[in-house]
């Protein structure tokens, strides 16, 4: 009789029992976000001003055609309690998964603090930028500050994806996470996603990502962040 194997690593099962384990590489979570959620980060976002709010030469971006805004404290400190919530599901997810072998997960949980000045969580929000980005617009290799990032997409036009490059790399318009060095046919060291609206991924700040630029008229709209442990 077969013993069945018992682990707390990701893995996927297949229709005989078999398992395919993945011990290994940062955790992505995906979630999603309400529609009235991203329509609001979108109306605020269309407030902000070059002026006030420029944020393109704080990132990697190499938005040409359209631009990165960062938005005022009051709207961060306003959607802060939302994305914590989906980055506190992250958390008990992993602690569910790995329990105190996640050893920063309990730190990161750890409940608020008064201190003389506020009271404060063990995770702040410290950044909370919005991209409107357009036809040619990029995103090269980059990772972020702080210990967790996050990506909204609020608005994703479908037919960015319906024009692709004379190229065996097809990927316009997708977000594509990359980790560590492929070493064997039989290991990838890069997770394509194609995105849509109201999908969130949250990562490790220093997990590399890249966004290929798309070849066709339409604005793409996403929203990313930081959290930082105080």
């Amino acid at each position: 009789m077969k013993k069945d194997f018992v682990t707390n690593i990701a893995k996927y099962e297949t229709s005989e029992g078999d398992k395919i384990l993945y011990p290994f590489g940062p955790p992505i979570f995906q979630t999603f976000v309400e529609p009235e959620i991203t329509e609001d980060l979108i109306k605020e976002g269309r407030k902000l001003t070059l002026k006030e709010n420029d944020w393109n030469n704080k990132l990697a971006g190499n938005l040409k055609y359209g631009r990165s805004y960062h938005y005022n404290e009051d709207y961060l400190l306003k959607a802060e309690p939302y994305i914590k919530s989906k980055v506190e599901n992250f958390l008990n997810a992993m602690y569910e998964q790995y329990g105190a072998n996640c050893v920063m997960v309990p730190r990161l949980l750890e409940k608020r603090v008064k201190t003389k000045e506020t009271e404060r969580g063990q995770l702040r929000l410290d950044s909370l930028w919005i991209n409107f980005s357009q036809k040619h617009d990029h995103n090269p290799p980059h990772n972020h500050t702080g210990v967790l990032s996050f990506v909204i997409f609020c608005k994703v036009p479908p037919e960015i994806f319906s024009v692709q490059a004379d190229s065996n790399s097809q990927k316009a318009g997708h977000l594509l996470f990359q980790y560590g060095e492929k070493i064997s046919h039989l290991m990838g060291n890069e997770y394509p996603v194609e995105p849509y609206d109201n999908l969130m991924f949250i990562f490790p700040a220093e997990l590399k990502h890249y966004v290929p630029t798309y070849w066709v008229d339409a604005e793409r709209i996403s929203v990313s962040g930081n959290f930082v442990v105080v």
